[in-house]
């Protein structure tokens, strides 16, 4: 059963100045009682798209209880009372820009602890751990205990303090009624370090519950999809659309999951894919590095050890505060996990001649020139590393040229399986990944 607030969805929305806890209340009823929702779709019916006003404002209301955070932000432009800014601010950090919501509520930031947790989380959507310490410090001793519990896990998250922001989630999920963010991070951080039953497990209870997010939706169809259970994740896919018919996002993974059906999938072949590709994408925070090396890291843009081991020792010791003491606690880490500094490179000077005779015949080849300019659905991938091409924002065969096998091992569900497809179809044109562009 879904854990949610009963309330008169229609009553609310039919107020002149509704309070911004009623209408998110409102949403959470929406989202889990067909009838209150049909009641918000007929309503919204009677509001003109071109509106203006008051009954503009409306229609943003009604907007972002139905869950079409886009358009509600679009709709709430302009908006004069607190209650409707703050709305607006929900909707813009709901549909990915967090950076526009927390400007608009940095006034009432001090002065309102709900304001202060929205900053709050808005901060931690862009990875800002000052301005998140800060905002939390602004919610003061009376502000929702699970939130504030929340809150200092995405900030203990930010840290790299992984253990710290588990306890926080779990404390934050033991509150009545359950934290549905704080489970959203746990099931996030599960499957970020490879516990995928125990995320689907936690996906599944967090969708459950008043307040899920979209993305809990989306990821558990993800995980369903990789699983081969096609029709589970469509129903994932199909819940966000219902809600939201212009998520382009969600509608590209239900065409992907509908074409799949009756394709095969070596599931074994894909959980036992390259034991390096999944430590590479692991993110160094999880290490136990000093301080100093951490930042000395964060700063040259190193997030994984796949960015760190294609630094080579040389590169690391001519940075600023970086010394031999730091360089040899990041060599027994990458020891422990079976990796090397430079071990990229390594790979590079092996492959090199063949690399170069393929590059000097594309050169020379305007077949294949033309060929590099052709849309990567030419070379007709499977949908698992279609996704993977989609996340690097690849379009053409020649940027898939660009990459080496490095770069792809790091994406998340891109197995030595994918890896030889890839390497195979390129083989048939001719072609062949590319080795790492030296930094």
């Amino acid at each position: 059963m879904t854990t949610t607030i009963t309330v008169d969805v229609l009553g609310i929305l039919s107020k002149d100045a509704p309070e911004a806890s009623e209408i998110v209340n409102a949403r959470a009823s929406a989202g889990a009682d067909a009838d209150q929702r049909r009641k918000a779709v007929h309503l919204l019916a009677t509001l003109a798209a071109d509106a203006k006003g008051a009954v503009a404002q409306r229609r943003g209301l009604v907007l972002f209880v139905l869950g079409r955070d886009a358009e509600a932000a679009a709709a709430l432009v302009g908006a004069t009372t607190k209650a409707n800014r703050t709305i607006r601010a929900r909707a813009l950090s709901a549909s990915g820009r967090p950076s526009e919501a927390r400007q608009i509520l940095a006034d009432h930031a001090k002065s309102d602890a709900t304001v202060a947790a929205i900053v709050a989380e808005c901060s931690a959507e862009l990875g800002d751990a000052d301005a998140l310490e800060a905002a939390l410090a602004a919610m003061g001793k009376d502000a929702d205990a699970a939130e504030r519990s929340y809150l200092e896990g995405r900030l203990a998250e930010l840290n790299g303090e992984r253990v710290d922001a588990v306890a926080a989630y779990e404390k934050a999920m033991r509150a009545d009624p359950p934290h549905a963010r704080a489970l959203f991070r746990r099931a996030f951080i599960e499957g970020t370090h490879g516990d995928e039953d125990n995320a689907l497990q936690m996906y599944k209870r967090c969708v459950e519950l008043s307040g899920a997010p979209r993305n809990a939706w989306m990821n558990l169809g993800n995980i369903y999809e990789d699983r081969g259970e096609f029709t589970k994740a469509r129903e994932c896919f199909r819940t966000i659309l219902d809600a939201d018919p212009s998520d382009g996002r969600a509608r590209l993974f239900d065409k992907d999951a509908a074409a799949s059906h009756g394709m095969f999938y070596d599931e074994d072949l894909e959980r036992r894919s390259d034991k390096r590709a999944a430590i590479l994408r692991l993110p160094v925070t999880d290490f136990e590095l000093s301080v100093r090396s951490r930042n000395c890291l964060a700063k040259m843009g190193v997030r994984t050890l796949g960015d760190l081991v294609q630094k080579t020792e040389a590169e690391l010791l001519s940075y600023k505060n970086f010394g031999e003491t730091s360089l040899q606690e990041i060599k027994d880490v990458l020891a422990q996990k079976g990796v090397r500094l430079g071990m990229s490179r390594d790979e590079i000077v092996r492959e090199s001649e063949e690399a170069r005779t393929i590059l000097e015949g594309i050169a020379s080849d305007g077949d294949k020139r033309k060929l590099l300019a052709k849309p990567l659905q030419e070379l007709e991938l499977s949908v698992r590393s279609r996704h993977c091409m989609n996340v690097l924002g690849l379009k053409l065969v020649g940027d898939l040229c660009a990459k080496s096998e490095t770069e792809l091992m790091t994406i998340k569900n891109f197995g030595q399986t994918s890896l030889n497809e890839v390497k195979q179809k390129l083989a048939e044109a001719g072609l062949s990944l590319a080795p790492n562009p030296v930094k």
